[in-house]
């Protein structure tokens, strides 16, 4: 039943968890979200790490997503990656933080994909039984007693992950969001930057008089980039109002911004390609921000109990013989 291979080229949990679910709910429910009512408690079962509302995550649940994140990263930056900090707190601290976020957005998702009346096909079921057999099999013994798992709580896990995912899918996917060309315009410019308005200034009638901007941008300006591309939202409101109100090979008149003096030249008033893509990055941006206001109504009210007490107690040096790190890889294969 062991499996010590190990894959570390694939993807980091991060970037696999729900396939975009994690990324779109920024906040920690159980880690000061003012959305939602937290209670430290000690009224869950021995086997019970939290609650909200209905959903309850198993203390075994939280323990193979750790194992699975912790050797993901370990596999990577060795186990000395351990002995370092992020502020106030060891990395160990914040990556149990960071599982227990995890999990009560899933759990959450659960919940709102309940009230919508979302629900798993026979077919997803079924690939969630095929996962949650490959995974369970992959684990030794050893790794099985230490996580106190089964396989039926496997599948479980496999259900609402897969769960939360599709009401993710499906509640953004129902938001039709249209985007003008001019929202989600590239540009390309030049740029001179220089400290003093007198310098600019002297710079722009050189260039009124013919000189290149290339030139001039070269020998005199202190930005680290001479020719750029832009979207909107990425500059200063000063900054942008200048550079998208340009026509091509337009310069623009000296103005202040960051402590310094502009001029600006557009090469390029509109980069088709680069365009259509962000304009498809700033519908997904759209629908994140109306899915936050709907993920918010439904925490407002939402109890979430927690047993922090016994969550410091889990320790990385009890878990040594658990090497599992394929968990979220088997979700992938079966659900890409």
């Amino acid at each position: 039943m062991q499996n010590r291979g190990r894959r570390t080229g694939r993807r980091t949990v991060a970037a696999m968890a729900a396939a975009g679910l994690i990324m779109a709910i920024s906040v920690g429910l159980l880690t000061g979200c003012s959305d939602t009512k937290i209670v430290v408690t000690t009224g869950l079962a021995s086997n019970e790490l939290f609650r909200i509302g209905s959903e309850t995550c198993k203390l075994s649940e939280a323990l193979v997503y750790l194992c699975n994140e912790k050797n993901q990263y370990e596999n990577v930056y060795g186990i000395e990656m351990w002995d370092h900090n992020v502020g106030d707190m060891t990395l160990e601290e914040y990556l149990k933080n960071q599982v227990v976020s995890q999990l009560s957005q899933v759990k959450s998702m659960v919940l709102l994909a309940d009230e919508r009346e979302i629900a798993l096909t026979d077919s997803e079921k079924q690939k969630v039984a095929e996962a949650a057999k490959e995974y369970f099999t992959s684990l030794s013994e050893e790794e099985v007693s230490a996580l106190k798992v089964s396989q039926e709580e496997i599948q479980t896990m496999y259900e609402d992950y897969c769960l939360a995912d599709k009401a993710y899918e499906q509640i953004t996917g129902d938001e039709a969001v249209e985007i003008s060309d001019d929202e989600a315009r590239i540009i390309q410019i030049q740029q001179i930057f220089v400290p003093e308005e007198n310098q600019a200034k002297e710079l722009k009638n050189k260039l009124d008089n013919g000189e290149d901007f290339e030139s001039l941008a070269a020998n005199y300006s202190k930005a680290s980039q001479t020719t750029i591309t832009i979207a909107r939202g990425d500059k200063d409101q000063t900054y942008e109002e200048v550079a998208f109100n340009l026509g091509n090979d337009e310069i623009s008149d000296v103005f202040a911004d960051n402590n310094g003096y502009y001029i600006l030249k557009c090469l390029n008033t509109y980069m088709e390609s680069e365009s259509e893509a962000n304009k498809e990055k700033v519908a997904r941006q759209r629908k994140t921000e109306r899915f936050h206001a709907i993920y918010s109504d439904l925490m407002e009210d939402t109890i979430s109990e927690f047993q922090q007490r016994m969550w410091d107690n889990i320790k990385f040096t009890d878990y040594d013989t658990v090497t599992t790190s394929n968990f979220f890889e088997v979700y992938q294969e079966y659900f890409e």
